[in-house]
């Protein structure tokens, strides 16, 4: 059951205290910090947000860990939303069991900034990069690949024993000891900074239409949108007047990819689902019932004097092909040279991410899909079909009737077309091409993923 109540004046102090702390270790994050929602729960250990700048913190533990604390933690959670991650997690293929495991690499990837911007108590308590053997200032999707490498080449436990510690300090915010436990019967508040960090959304957590009677609404995304680039415009303030190095190099970069994003951010937006679908390749498997084990056909369980109880039905394993479906725009609205550009990423995906073939499929769109084809070089693609009228919409339609469904949907187009409203259940990247209407820029839902392509010559 949630507990969730509006903070106390008294809290509200504290929250203010805190606040005001946190602007005196970085006064450029007042925008994020004034945009938060702030949320009085005992469910959770002691702080953590959702997407829509909620923030959930259980007071009563919270307030006796003094104001240094609450300055630290605050900065904590807004750095995780100045760098998405709860987007990140989602292109990053994180699966529901990985949650945990992507908000430890998420912190490494803020606390090194955060421990440079003077957080002494964070230092202290918070998980680095150097609790997995790793350098500092990588981002997120680095650590992600050596915890998932570690946990995959950790041993199991026997039957009978205990399995082996989670990753240090997954919670990753400034903690004060483990000897904080609930009493008997109570739940154990949740550890984790929330689905806003791209952790597990923890129950408590309320959903994108709750309101609290008005007090916690979520954040649309045009404010967060907002929010951001008046933190990106605050730090290139502070930089120009106290210097570059007054600012931790992780932020410095986060800004500079808000107030001057590149032309085709790949390594950011795309590359992190599709590199983690392509290292199935590499000796993933999956276990599944509809596969008899062949190397476990004939186990048989029995009793302690050996008679045969039955028979052990072993899985058995399957490799995963992952893929990605480019939807290329070939109505008459997109012109010949826009047409090249969008063909020109395929050669980009298929160069950076290495891969071709059944990894990587190019349909012609217009208001239906004419032809798919494997991509197996530049030959393979040069042939176009459609010119007719737009409605990729189509695409994600086609896309989700495949038996097979791709990793992601990538839809290259000049934007002037019908969108579904219904979030689809695969990842979508829209690349608009050198759009000049804000009208059509804006007419791409929340749900999608979106990436200006623009010819800058």
């Amino acid at each position: 059951m949630r507990n969730l109540t509006t903070p106390t004046d008294d809290q509200m102090l504290h929250f203010q205290a805190w606040r005001a702390t946190a602007l005196q270790i970085m006064p450029y994050m007042g925008s994020l910090m004034f945009s938060l929602r702030p949320v009085n729960s005992d469910a959770v250990d002691t702080f953590g947000v959702d997407p829509g700048h909620r923030c959930y913190i259980n007071f009563d533990k919270v307030i006796p860990m003094g104001a240094q604390f609450g300055a630290e933690a605050l900065l904590h959670e807004c750095s995780h939303l100045l760098a998405e991650h709860s987007w990140l997690a989602e292109l990053a293929g994180v699966s529901n069991d990985e949650h945990e495991t992507w908000n430890a690499a998420a912190d490494m990837s803020i606390n090194d900034d955060l421990r440079d911007a003077g957080c002494d108590a964070l230092a202290k308590h918070g998980v680095f990069a150097a609790h997995i053997g790793e350098p500092d200032y990588q981002t997120p999707l680095h650590y992600m690949e050596v915890l998932r490498q570690k946990q995959a080449n950790k041993p199991k436990p026997q039957q009978g024993q205990q399995g082996g510690q989670g990753q240090p300090g997954q919670d990753g915010q400034p903690q004060a000891g483990s000897g904080n436990a609930p009493g008997q019967g109570q739940p154990t508040p949740m550890k984790g900074c929330g689905s806003g960090a791209g952790g597990r959304k923890g129950g408590h957590e309320l959903g994108d239409d709750e309101t609290m009677g008005g007090q916690a609404e979520a954040a649309s995304a045009i404010e967060k949108n907002l929010v951001r680039i008046a933190t990106a415009s605050a730090v290139r303030q502070h930089q120009e007047q106290h210097g570059i190095g007054s600012v931790p190099g992780g932020i410095a970069q986060i800004i500079d990819e808000i107030l001057t994003p590149s032309k085709t951010p790949w390594e950011r937006v795309l590359a992190s689902h599709v590199r983690r679908a392509v290292a199935h390749k590499a000796g993933y498997h999956d276990a599944t019932y509809k596969r008899r084990n062949r190397r476990r056909m004939n186990e048989t369980m029995s009793d302690g004097k050996g008679r045969v109880l039955g028979r052990v039905i072993a899985p058995g394993y399957i490799k995963p092909i992952p893929s990605i479906h480019f939807y290329r725009d070939t109505s008459g609205s997109v012109n010949d040279h826009d047409l090249a550009m969008a063909t020109n990423e395929v050669y980009a995906i298929a160069r950076k991410l290495g891969i071709k073939g059944d990894d990587l499929i190019v349909s012609d769109i217009d208001t239906m899909v004419h032809q798919s084809v494997k991509f197996t070089g530049k030959d393979s693609i040069t042939e176009i079909a459609g010119r007719g009228g737009t409605d990729m919409g189509e695409a994600i339609v086609h896309a989700l009737s495949l038996p097979k469904k791709p990793s992601a949907i990538i839809i290259a187009t000049d934007g002037e077309t019908w969108w579904p409203t219904e979030r689809p259940s695969v990842p979508v990247i829209v690349l608009l091409i050198n759009v000049t209407s804000q009208h059509w820029i804006d007419s791409v839902p929340e749900w999608a993923h979106l990436v200006e392509v623009k010819d800058n010559a």
